[in-house]
């Protein structure tokens, strides 16, 4: 984000509220532009009416296709986790739209020259960065059976095979792309792990227990 300014340096630009949305998974609370506003409004479109919805749909990958492949190679599966850190912000937005994601606070201006949370497309234009790692690390690096929503990423590899080398595959992939990684959310190779809210057991009569977080 840039700023303070007393005035902003673009001759036409809108100013949007800001937010807290509560995270899914995590609960975690994070502040977000809330580009949908104004709301309701016959006069005004928001940032996100102008963003065809279509383009942003998503389909995301399912706890079910984790418990298959665990299911697939039985117990003594080894379980890998990690989390980009900070992950809309490692993308950047085009410079001719920075006029469209400003702020107001205390009576000073500010823009946002990262990825907002709020945006309609912000989630989609991340999953590409995401996609891509996966890609990379399947193709150039044979790390089989890795899953991602958005920034959290999940390996599995079978009982006889060693965890450890997804593990270390995937760590200097993210290092070498300067993707940040949150360490105190990474885990593994281990058999049981929380991922997207789930407990995933390869130990349990070969298959996974997706009791809830509590």
């Amino acid at each position: 984000m840039y700023g303070p300014f007393e005035t902003l340096p673009f001759s036409s630009y809108r100013v949007s509220p800001l937010g807290v949305a509560e995270g899914k998974y995590s609960k975690k609370k994070r502040l977000i532009l809330d580009l949908s506003a104004p709301h309701q409004s016959d006069i005004h479109f928001s940032i996100n009416e102008l963003i065809d919805k279509d383009t942003c749909s998503m389909s995301y990958v399912k706890i079910d296709n984790a418990i298959d492949i665990i299911l697939k190679y039985g117990r003594h599966s080894w379980l890998c986790k990690y989390d980009i850190s900070n992950a809309f912000k490692n993308c950047p937005i085009l410079p001719s739209q920075w006029p469209l994601f400003c702020i107001k606070w205390e009576d000073k201006y500010y823009f946002y020259v990262r990825l907002t949370f709020g945006c309609r497309s912000s989630p989609i234009i991340f999953d590409t960065l995401s996609q891509a790692i996966c890609y990379i690390a399947t193709n150039n690096y044979k790390v089989n059976n890795i899953l991602h929503l958005l920034d959290d990423f999940l390996t599995i590899d079978p009982p006889h095979a060693e965890g450890e080398r997804s593990m270390a595959l995937m760590m200097m992939i993210f290092k070498r792309l300067n993707v940040p990684i949150a360490m105190h959310k990474t885990v593994g190779p281990v058999t049981c792990l929380e991922y997207l809210g789930i407990i995933l057991d390869s130990e349990k009569n070969g298959s996974p227990s997706t009791a809830g977080k509590g």
